[in-house]
């Protein structure tokens, strides 16, 4: 089980860089988009449909990293009053609702790859594929982070405010 946990931490790093390097492509294209059409009067059309891409990826790896951090907004009122046995059963219920609804994310981001990827981005040459790819992606990160949670009978690690 340690090894797993060493995985799920070395995953939710891996993700945590690879959004940094999502926000700054976004920062450098969304401030060229802003300098183009302001100070030289031209736009560059890409720029907005490139940004929209970038930013779907970093909130889908972003909920990846909310998961495993435990930093969800949550409100506690009702669960800080119950037993700690509840407490580890309500836990393990919306576990669990949260592995069924992230399966069904799983199985149909898979099966709409193939319906989108015949269809190409109007701006980006790319194939739509591409940027529908973050939903699978992050689906199975959080099944795995979210079993891996459940198999060592842990909470998640909270993030100090």
């Amino acid at each position: 089980m340690a090894y797993l946990r060493q995985i799920a931490g070395w995953l939710d790093r891996l993700v945590a860089l690879t959004m940094v390097l999502i926000l700054a492509v976004m920062l450098v294209v969304t401030s060229a988009g802003v300098f183009w059409r302001y100070v030289l009067n031209s736009g560059l059309v890409w720029a907005d449909e490139l940004s929209r891409f970038l930013l779907v990826w970093a909130s889908f790896l972003g909920a990846t990293l909310a998961v495993y951090r435990g930093a969800h907004i949550s409100i506690n009122v009702l669960y800080d009053r119950l037993s700690p046995k509840t407490q580890l059963w309500m836990t393990r219920i919306v576990d669990s609702l949260i592995v069924v609804f992230m399966g069904a994310m799983l199985v149909y981001g898979v099966k709409l790859l193939p319906v989108v990827r015949i269809r190409v981005a109007p701006t980006v040459p790319v194939s739509m594929d591409i940027p529908y790819l973050i939903i699978p992606i992050s689906a199975g990160i959080i099944i795995f982070h979210v079993l891996v949670r459940m198999l060592g009978g842990i909470n998640p690690p909270k993030e100090e405010p």
